[in-house]
């Protein structure tokens, strides 16, 4: 469940974000991932200046309805080249804006059975949410989500 924070921040506008200042300004990126029409989503929290990460894999459909369940929280770090690609990506969605809606593009219809993700981008310099709206979101926040879905997708629970 999301607290109440998170939840205004998704209703808030999203400017764009300021450049990233990897020494001093420590850009973190938390989104939801592996998204499923049958089991809740996994959730990764990712630190741009070190790689570091906090990971909620998705749970396998067989237990995910289970009341009990307590999915394992893994800790890492994303080794150079990813974490390079990482910042690659959040870089363009810094310039491109996570809302493409607000910058004058009509919202796409898209259907996704699993739910919509959820993505926020914090730095020294502030915070950021995508448009609750999946079809308002950037080609560069849509890039930035499916590149940390992809990285982690060996760790959802089948």
């Amino acid at each position: 469940m999301m607290g109440l924070p998170a939840a205004l921040l998704l209703l808030a506008p999203s400017p764009a974000p300021a450049p990233a200042d990897y020494a001093t300004g420590i850009p973190v990126i938390f989104a939801t991932i592996g998204h499923s029409e049958w089991c809740p989503a996994g959730n990764v929290r990712v630190d741009l200046h070190t790689g570091d990460y906090t990971l909620t894999p998705r749970a396998a459909r067989a237990a995910c309805r289970d009341p009990k369940l307590v999915r394992p929280i893994e800790h890492g770090q994303v080794d150079a080249a990813r974490l390079s690609a990482i910042r690659e990506a959040y870089g363009r969605a810094q310039e491109e804006g996570l809302d493409a809606c607000r910058a004058g593009k009509r919202g796409d219809i898209i259907v996704s059975n699993g739910g919509t993700p959820i993505m926020v981008l914090t730095s020294g310099a502030g915070t950021w949410a995508v448009p609750q709206d999946y079809g308002c979101w950037s080609s560069a926040a849509i890039a930035l989500h499916r590149a940390l879905d992809e990285m982690f997708k060996a760790s959802h629970q089948r």
